[in-house]
């Protein structure tokens, strides 16, 4: 029986959109993070994504914070080991430099979920989205589902519309390694996608409050 040996990592769901709202979280494992120090139950790591960041991680309560090179607190939430991972859990919350609250929302499993809020800051609303999570074959995954609304710096409504997810299987061909020949052969690969998809009626107005188009999907 020949064994297969796929050389291209796959994930089971993906999801994104362009709206999609998210707290960074810079902290991908022990040995992709260079430890700068630890005391008691803290330690310090550079971060993932911008390395004049710091991510400080509190193993006693499960706890993360993404400091900036000024050590002022861009993101912070709670966590789960998952083996070596550490996943996203509870409520996130990041701040602007200021210290005012620029995006508030739950993850579950790096997932996000419910209701989320993003602000100016000035303390206003600029964006509340809804997030479903969907099983599909017994795996979960997460996307933009339900009411979406944008506002305007001075708090008139700017967007309102409703988004639904879907969950979208497609076929790839990759390349893969067959150990009996020694040769590169084409494997089909079936993928699975959760896409969140405009739906209903959308309405788009000036900072005014007057509507300046609709249109429906």
């Amino acid at each position: 029986m020949k064994t297969w040996l796929v050389i291209v990592l796959l994930l089971g769901f993906s999801g994104k959109t362009e709206a999609q709202l998210s707290i960074p979280f810079d902290f991908t494992s022990e040995e992709e993070n260079r430890l700068i120090k630890e005391n008691d139950s803290l330690k310090y790591y550079v971060a993932t994504t911008d390395t004049s960041n710091v991510v400080v991680i509190n193993e006693e309560a499960n706890w993360y914070k993404l400091l900036s090179k000024n050590h002022k607190l861009i993101a912070e939430g709670a966590y789960v080991a998952d083996g070596d991972k550490l996943l996203q859990e509870g409520k996130w919350v990041a701040l602007f430099e200021g210290g005012k609250t620029r995006m508030a929302g739950y993850y579950h499993r790096n997932m996000p979920i419910g209701t989320w809020t993003e602000y100016y800051n000035s303390g206003k609303v600029k964006t509340t989205a809804n997030y479903g999570v969907f099983i599909f074959k017994g795996q979960p995954a997460s996307c933009l589902s339900g009411t979406w609304q944008e506002f305007h710096p001075n708090g008139l409504i700017k967007v309102n519309g409703f988004y639904s997810g879907t969950i979208y299987s497609y076929k790839d061909t990759v390349q893969v390694d067959d150990p009996v020949s020694d040769q590169k052969v084409p494997k089909v690969i079936t993928h699975n996608e959760m896409r969140a998809e405009k739906m209903g009626h959308w309405e788009y107005y000036d900072e005014a409050g007057e509507l300046e188009r609709s249109e429906d999907f």
